[in-house]
């Protein structure tokens, strides 16, 4: 498989976890593609690593990057990144040098070999406080904290189920785990629910983007904030705020439906990497 007039295709990319629609991609189908076309695969895992399960070497990821700020629950302002011999290897075979000062890998690698070539000045208190988020995720396991996040999504579409809504993303094994995507019910203004959550609960939710725009709402579970206790404060928000604008739907159904969900979840979720 070649690209129009001949062109090879060097690289293939995708988000792990696409956030704007709350969806999860199958990074194995697109490695197979990468290897029919002989190109490198790049994977933004900015809203995944951390919170559900990756492996880069078994997966066969050239590149991965992803952001301090998510799953994590580092502060903003970082990427970590990770490449392989073959991306580092392509990089050297270069015949000419990379256009971008702050795109070059190869300075950057170079940043911390022998020759100390000059790049940047190291964030020393976000390099500090990345290190006390990974001491945590370690702490916890990353496993667990796998498990944690699929249990407390779980709890979250039983709650939002019982309330009457329905979800964006129909087929389960498509939901990203960490962005739950939520269609607005008929006759319920977008805006006003958002504004009402964050007004009044200080909870803040995201709304559609592009052709989904007042579609749907988008509710982020990740890293320290994706706890039992957010969950059903939430759900409850919810429905006093669906209430208020004129929803009907069981009284505390949301809730009810979220703790049965905990209470049968005894047996771990099931959080290992997609076939």
């Amino acid at each position: 498989m070649r690209a129009g007039k001949g062109r090879k295709i060097k690289f293939v990319g995708l988000a792990h976890g696409e956030t704007s629609s709350g969806i999860v991609q199958r990074i194995e189908d697109y490695r197979k593609v990468a290897d029919e076309l002989g190109a490198l695969l790049v994977v933004d895992a900015v809203a995944t690593l951390a919170g559900i399960p990756l492996n880069v070497a078994k997966q066969g990821i050239d590149i991965c990057f992803s952001g301090s700020q998510k799953a994590i629950s580092a502060p903003p302002g970082m990427a970590p990144i990770t490449v392989n011999t073959r991306v580092e290897e392509a990089m050297q075979a270069r015949k000419e040098p990379v256009r971008s000062w702050y795109f070059d890998l190869t300075s950057a690698m170079n940043y911390w070999g022998k020759e100390r070539l000059y790049h940047h000045t190291p964030p020393i208190t976000l390099i500090y406080a990345m290190r006390e988020a990974l001491r945590a995720v370690l702490e916890e396991g990353l496993e667990a904290r796998w498990e944690r996040h699929a249990r407390n999504q779980q709890a979250l579409i039983a709650g939002v189920e019982a309330m009457g809504l329905e979800l964006f993303v129909s087929n389960a094994a498509d939901r990203l785990v960490t962005v739950t995507a939520i269609n607005i019910p008929a006759g319920i203004e977008d805006g006003k629910v958002r504004r009402q959550l964050l007004d009044e609960f200080n909870i803040e939710i995201a709304g559609g983007l592009g052709p989904i725009k007042g579609k749907i709402w988008r509710v982020g579970l990740m890293g320290y904030s994706c706890q039992e206790t957010n969950i059903l404060l939430f759900l409850a928000a919810l429905e006093k705020t669906l209430h208020d604008q004129g929803f009907r739907l069981p009284a505390g159904a949301g809730v009810a439906a979220a703790i049965q969900n905990y209470q049968h979840s005894a047996q771990p979720v099931a959080v290992g990497a997609r076939k």
